[in-house]
């Protein structure tokens, strides 16, 4: 219901090459990630419950497919020798933290508008991982992410038209 119906690709590597671990951790744990996106997800589902129960209940069944991919990014990390832990390692370990999260609820057209341009902003750093990664394993699992992040923001979009516009 909130994932395109295709089946998810198996979840295994070419091989161990350890440069592939920092660009999977960072569609995984960084400001635009599998993380970033289940927590705010979370937060907006929970801020809306009362207020609007329709959309909390799309937000918070995205959120459960995001942790699918978070899963499947986490499995693909181990697989490539590495720890799937909530850093990035950008010359030195920085932690994921809920500062990244985007706590404005002011509205729900700010709450839609933000979870559809993170949805944007994924999908276009997911399609750069893909260019950095030389293996068909993973780029098919990323690929297949992409398809749901789409699906994301065509559910948002209609939850934008329904009751903002």
């Amino acid at each position: 219901m909130y994932s395109i119906d295709l089946p998810y690709p198996p979840i295994k590597v070419s091989k161990k090459d350890p440069k592939y671990i920092d660009l999977i951790l960072l569609n995984y744990a960084s400001d635009i990630s599998e993380f970033d996106a289940i927590s705010q997800y979370i937060y907006h589902e929970i801020a809306l419950k009362y207020k609007n129960p329709d959309v909390s209940a799309t937000l918070k069944g995205i959120s459960i497919i995001e942790m699918h991919h978070l899963e499947m990014l986490g499995e693909i990390i181990v697989l490539l020798g590495g720890k799937p832990g909530y850093w990035i390692n950008d010359k030195k370990k920085k932690y994921w933290t809920g500062k990244l999260v985007n706590y404005d609820i002011s509205s729900l057209q700010t709450i839609l508008t933000i979870d559809i341009e993170d949805e944007k902003a994924a999908i276009k750093q997911y399609k750069d991982t893909i260019t950095k990664i030389d293996d068909p394993n993973i780029n098919s699992v990323i690929k297949r992410i992409i398809l749901d992040e789409e699906f994301h923001i065509q559910l948002l979009t209609t939850l934008y038209s329904k009751y903002v516009k």
